[in-house]
C-alpha cells in the first residue's frame, strides 16, 4: 500500500533523476494513483515534480528521469487519505516553519485530528492526504529543537555517547532524529515515512508499523545509501543490506548511518550491512513472457518442487541427511560459518573468506565423513536450491574449483530448514489433532485470496481428514467468533506478505485476549512480522517474491500446503508427495494444452460487463477465479456456490440491463440506421420512439461453471446447466473429460439460436482435491487473457486511465497495510 524510496550521493550525481525514475518504476505495483519526487541539489533547494498517474507514465512526463542532485525523497500513491489529486500526492514540500520535504506509506489514523491541530500551530495545511500531515509534524517538533535545542540536544547527545560509537554526528542531525520521533509518537496508524531538511546532511527515514528497507553500496557515481518499502528497489543498487527492524528509525547519507529506536528510549546503533539472500534477478521479467501475471502463473509447476523439497522426504538425499544427522554438532558449526559469510563486506574480501572456510577443520571434517556420498554431492554441484542460492552462486563464480564444497553447504541449508519444516508440520497436525480432542475450533483466518484458499482448505480437511475448519476472513471472525475464543481453539493465520494489517491486527488481538490460544501461520515472507513476530510458529509458502498485484503462484502454493496438511490426517507421506507430484505435472499438462481453449473463452467474455463462476463444493475456487477477473479485467465477476445460483442470483439470466462498451458501439450503429439522416432526437427520446435499440442490445449472460469429476457433482451441475441455460445464459464449463458434462453444455436450447458454450477440459486426475490445482490454473490464465485482451481494446478506443492492467490494475495493491 503505497511506496517511498530515497537515494543519497555525496555529491550531486547528474543522472539521479534518472536512478529516482527506474525506482519509482519498480514501487508501480505498490501504488499507481500518483508519482512524485522531491530532489535535493547542490543550492540546498527542493525541487518536488509530482502528479496524478503511474510512475510508468508520469516519470517521462514531468522529466523526473532529467533531473539532478545530490539527495532525492519520492512515494508512488495508493490513495487512502484524500482524493487522486495532484495536491494530495506526494512527497509534500512544507516550508512553513523552514524548508522541509516528506513523504510516507501507509496510514496516519488520526489525520482528521491533526490538521486543525497542526494548522492552529501556524503551519499551512494545503492537502487531505496523510503523509502532508507525518510530514508538518517531522518539521514542526524538528523547528521546535531548533528554536530550543537543549533538552533534546542532551537527551540526543547522552544516548549516543552510551552507545560508545565513536561517531560525530552533526547536532542538527540530533535535533532532526529527535523531531522525527516525536512526530511518530503524535501519530496513530502504521506507516513508514522519510523526511529531509535540505540544511542537514542526508535523510531521516522510519519504520513505523511498515515496510522499510536499506542498502549501502557504490557505483559510477559514488558511495550512496537507498532505502525503500520495497527489497526488490534496494537490491536493484545493491546486495548489502542495512538491518533494520519494526520500531526503528535510519538517518542515512552516502556512506553514513545511525540506527535509532522510536517509541522508547532512545538508543543508537552501526549495525554491520549484510549480503541480502535475494537477488534482483530473481524478481526481473524473463523471456518470453510480457507480464508479471503471466510469468508466475507458469512458474506454479517449479513452485511445487520447492514444497515436495521441503516437506518431504527424497530418496536422492536421505543417505546423506541421516550422515548430516548423525552429527549435527558438526553441520551446526559449519552453518553458523556459512552464515557468517554474509556480513563480508566486499567481493574480494568474501572470496578469501571462502578460502578460510575450506581451509577450516570443520568442514574438512564433515566432508570427511560424507564421502561415501560423493555422488550425491557431484549430482548436486553447480545447481544451488537452497534459500542461500545467490551467496553460492556468488561463491561459485569467485571460485570454480568449490563446486563439491557449495554443493555440501546447499545441501546442509536444504537439510535443517526440511528438519524444521516437517517438525513444524507434524506439530500443526498434532495441534489439529489436541484442538478437536478437548473441544476447540480450528480458524483458517486470512484475506483476499490467502481467504479463498482457507475456503479450498476446508473443502480438503473434510474430504480428507474428517476435520470441520472455520475459514474466514478478518472481519468476519472479529464479528462472529472473537468474544467467544477460548485456549481449547487454535488460529491459523494464511498470508503471502506476513504484513496484511487486517490480520496483524487478528493475530494481536488474539495474543491480548486469549493468551493460551495457540497461533500458527503459512507465509510466504519469512521475514515479516506475523511469522516472526506474532506466530508460535509458522510453515512457509516458498514460491519466491510474487511481483504482479494478483496473486497467483502463492494461491497454488497455499493449496498445496493446506492440501499437505488436510491429508497428513488420513495418507502417508509417501502417497502425500505422490499426489503433489501429480498436480505439478497436471498443472504442467494444462499450461501446455489449455491455450487455445482459453483465448477463445478470453475473446467472447472480455467485453462482457457481469458473469458468474459457479462452482460445484467448490466456493473457494470459484469466488477466487471471480477475484482474479474483478482484479485485472474490471470486469463484474462473481463466485458462488452453482446449487446456491438459482436462490435469487439466477434474476440476472434473460434480459438484463448490464452493457459494455461493445453493446454501446451496436447501439449506436442501429440509431444510425434508424436515423434516416434526421437529427438527432436525445437520447432518452430516441430510446422510447425505436424500443428495438435497447431490445437489440440484450444478450445472454455468460456462466462459468468449475466441476470436479464425483458423480453427485457432475450431476447437480449437469441440473443447474439445463435449468439456466434455458433462462438465457451461456454456458463455460471447465471440467474433466465427461460425455455427459459435454453433452449438456453442448445442447443449444430451443429458439436460442445466439446461444454460446464451450467447455475447458482439464487433464483427468481422478480425484477431486487434485482437480483444484488444474482448474485453478485455467481460470487464472482465462483472467490474465481477458485483461491483456479488455486492455488493448481500451487503449485502441483512446480511453484514458481505465485502469486494466495484468500486472497493475487500477484500486488494487499488494499487501494491504491500512485498516
Amino acid at each position: 500500500m503505497c511506496g517511498i524510496v530515497s537515494l543519497c550521493y555525496g555529491t550531486p550525481n547528474p543522472a539521479l533523476g534518472q536512478e529516482a525514475g527506474e525506482l519509482l518504476k519498480r514501487l508501480e505495483y505498490r501504488g499507481y494513483d500518483s508519482t512524485g519526487a522531491a530532489f535535493i541539489g547542490a543550492d540546498l533547494g527542493i525541487r518536488l515534480l509530482k502528479k496524478v498517474g503511474a510512475p510508468s507514465r508520469v516519470v517521462p512526463e514531468l522529466g523526473i528521469d532529467r533531473e539532478s542532485g545530490q539527495r532525492f525523497i519520492g512515494q508512488v500513491r495508493w490513495a487512502t487519505y484524500g482524493a487522486v489529486t495532484d495536491v494530495n500526492s506526494q512527497p509534500h514540500h512544507t516550508p512553513c516553519k523552514l524548508p522541509f520535504v516528506g513523504a510516507h506509506n501507509g496510514n496516519i489514523s488520526n489525520t482528521d485530528a491533526l490538521k486543525p491541530y497542526l494548522s492552529a500551530r501556524g503551519h499551512k495545511v494545503v492537502s487531505d492526504n496523510d503523509g502532508e500531515m507525518i510530514t508538518h509534524l517531522a518539521e514542526d517538533f524538528y523547528a521546535a529543537n531548533l528554536a530550543d535545542p537543549g533538552p533534546a540536544l542532551a537527551a540526543a547527545r547522552s544516548a549516543l555517547a552510551s552507545a560508545g560509537l565513536g561517531l560525530a554526528v552533526p547536532d542538527q542531525v540530533l535535533l532532526l532524529i529527535d523531531g522525527a520521533r516525536k512526530a511518530d509518537a503524535k501519530a496513530e496508524g502504521s506507516y513508514a515515512a522519510a523526511f529531509s531538511d535540505p540544511a542537514v546532511p542526508g535523510v531521516v527515514a522510519v519504520k513505523s508499523g511498515s515496510s522499510l528497507y536499506a542498502g549501502i553500496g557504490t557505483d559510477a557515481h559514488g558511495d550512496f545509501v537507498v532505502v525503500s518499502s520495497d527489497l526488490t528497489s534496494v537490491l536493484s543498487k545493491t546486495r548489502m543490506l542495512i538491518p533494520l527492524t519494526e520500531g526503528e528509525g535510519l538517518w542515512f547519507t552516502e556512506r553514513e548511518y545511525l540506527v535509532f529506536s522510536l517509541g522508547k528510549e532512545l538508543t543508537f546503533s552501526v549495525p554491520r550491512p549484510k549480503r541480502s539472500k535475494l537477488n534482483v534477478r530473481d524478481t526481473g521479467l524473463r523471456p518470453p513472457f510480457r507480464y508479471f501475471m503471466e510469468q508466475e502463473i507458469a512458474s506454479s509447476p517449479d513452485n511445487l518442487d520447492e514444497v515436495l523439497r521441503y516437506y518431504f522426504r527424497s530418496p536422492e538425499t536421505d543417505g546423506l541427511f541421516a550422515a548430516f544427522e548423525d552429527r549435527k554438532d558438526l553441520c551446526k558449526a559449519l552453518l553458523g560459518k556459512v552464515m557468517a559469510l554474509y556480513e563480508v563486506p566486499a567481493e574480494a574480501s568474501l572470496g578469501a573468506a571462502l578460502a578460510a572456510l575450506l581451509a577450516d577443520p570443520v568442514y574438512r571434517e564433515l566432508a570427511s565423513r560424507v564421502k561415501p556420498h560423493q555422488d550425491v554431492l557431484q549430482a548436486w554441484r553447480g545447481h544451488p536450491v537452497s534459500d542461500e542460492r545467490q551467496l553460492l552462486a556468488d561463491l561459485a563464480r569467485l571460485d570454480p574449483s568449490a563446486g563439491e564444497a557449495l554443493a555440501l553447504f546447499d545441501l546442509l541449508l536444504v537439510w535443517k530448514k526440511r528438519r524444521r519444516v516437517t517438525r513444524h508440520l507434524m506439530e500443526l497436525v498434532q495441534a489439529i489433532r489436541e484442538s478437536g480432542k478437548e473441544g476447540g475450533r480450528v480458524f483458517l483466518v486470512a484475506s483476499g485470496t490467502s481467504y479463498h484458499a482457507a475456503l479450498v482448505a476446508a473443502t480438503f480437511f473434510n474430504s480428507l481428514a474428517g476435520v470441520a475448519v472455520f475459514p474466514c476472513n478478518p472481519g468476519m471472525f472479529r464479528s462472529m467468533y472473537l468474544n467467544a475464543l477460548s485456549a481449547r481453539d487454535l488460529l491459523i493465520g494464511i498470508t503471502q506478505s506476513g504484513e496484511t494489517k487486517d490480520l496483524v491486527d487478528i493475530f494481536q488481538d488474539v495474543r491480548t485476549r486469549v493468551p493460551g490460544l495457540r497461533r500458527v501461520s503459512l507465509v510466504n515472507n519469512e521475514n515479516s512480522r506475523i511469522p516472526q513476530e506474532l506466530s508460535e510458529f509458522y510453515l512457509p509458502i516458498l514460491c519466491g517474491p510474487e511481483i504482479a498485484v494478483a496473486a497467483t503462484k502463492s494461491f497454488l502454493n497455499q493449496v498445496a500446503i493446506l492440501y499437505v496438511l488436510a491429508a497428513s490426517f488420513s495418507l502417508t507421506e509417501r502417497k502425500i508427495a505422490e499426489n503433489l507430484g501429480r498436480a505439478k505435472d497436471l498443472i504442467r499438462e494444462t499450461l501446455r494444452l489449455s491455450g487455445p481453449d482459453i483465448e477463445e473463452a478470453a475473446l467472447r467474455l472480455h467485453l462482457e460487463p457481469s458473469l458468474h463462476i459457479l462452482g460445484t463444493g467448490l466456493i473457494g475456487l470459484a469466488r477466487e477465479g471471480a477475484l482474479k477477473i474483478r482484479e485485472v479485467v474490471l470486469n463484474h465477476a462473481e463466485g458462488y456456490d452453482a446449487a446456491e445460483f438459482k436462490h435469487g442470483p439466477n434474476t440476472i439470466l434473460g434480459k438484463n440491463t448490464l452493457f459494455s462498451v461493445q453493446d454501446l458501439a451496436g447501439l449506436l450503429e442501429v440509431y444510425e440506421q434508424h436515423r434516416d439522416g434526421r437529427p438527432f432526437a436525445g437520447g432518452l427520446e430516441s430510446l422510447k420512439a425505436w424500443p428495438e435499440l435497447v431490445e437489440t442490445r440484450f444478450s445472454n449472460y455468460p456462466l462459468l461453471f468449475v466441476c470436479p469429476s464425483e458423480e453427485r457433482d457432475v450431476r447437480i451441475t449437469i441440473s443447474q446447466i439445463h435449468t439456466h441455460k434455458i433462462r438465457g445464459a451461456d454456458i463455460l464449463l471447465i471440467a474433466e473429460k465427461n460425455p455427459e458434462l459435454a453433452l449438456a453444455v453442448s445442447g443449444r436450447p430451443m429458439g436460442q439460436d445466439r446461444y454460446w458454450s464451450k467447455v475447458l477440459e482439464v487433464p483427468f486426475s481422478g480425484d477431486p482435491n487434485l482437480f483444484v490445482f488444474t482448474a485453478s490454473v485455467v481460470l487464472q490464465r482465462l483472467a490474465f487473457r481477458m485483461s491483456v485482451l479488455k486492455m488493448e481494446y481500451l487503449d485502441g478506443l483512446g480511453v484514458a486511465d481505465h485502469g486494466v492492467h495484468p500486472d497493475a490494475p487500477k484500486n488494487v495493491s499488494k499487501s494491504i497495510t491500512v485498516d
